[in-house]
């Protein structure tokens, strides 16, 4: 078995993974703030972009759909 050599990363890499590990920890820790950005944000792609706004709805729409139906064979293979 080859061992995999480890890969060296830049600082400013370093920097770059460390800052996305403290944005998740700022995000666990203020969910509150998080909910109303996220509020925001999507009171303004609906006034200014309505476009982007429908995408958003029919990707979500079609997110649900398919784990509904991907819960309801679930169901199914379970019960047979």
């Amino acid at each position: 078995m080859e061992e995999q050599p480890i890969q060296e990363i830049s600082p400013a890499q370093k920097m770059y993974q460390n800052h996305l590990k403290n944005v998740a920890k700022y995000q666990k820790a203020n969910p509150e703030k998080m909910r109303e950005k996220n509020k925001r944000y999507l009171e303004n792609m609906k006034k200014n972009h309505p476009d982007k706004y429908e995408d958003f709805l029919m990707k979500k729409a079609e997110y649900y759909e398919k784990r509904k139906l991907a819960k309801s064979q679930e169901k199914k293979t379970l019960s047979l």
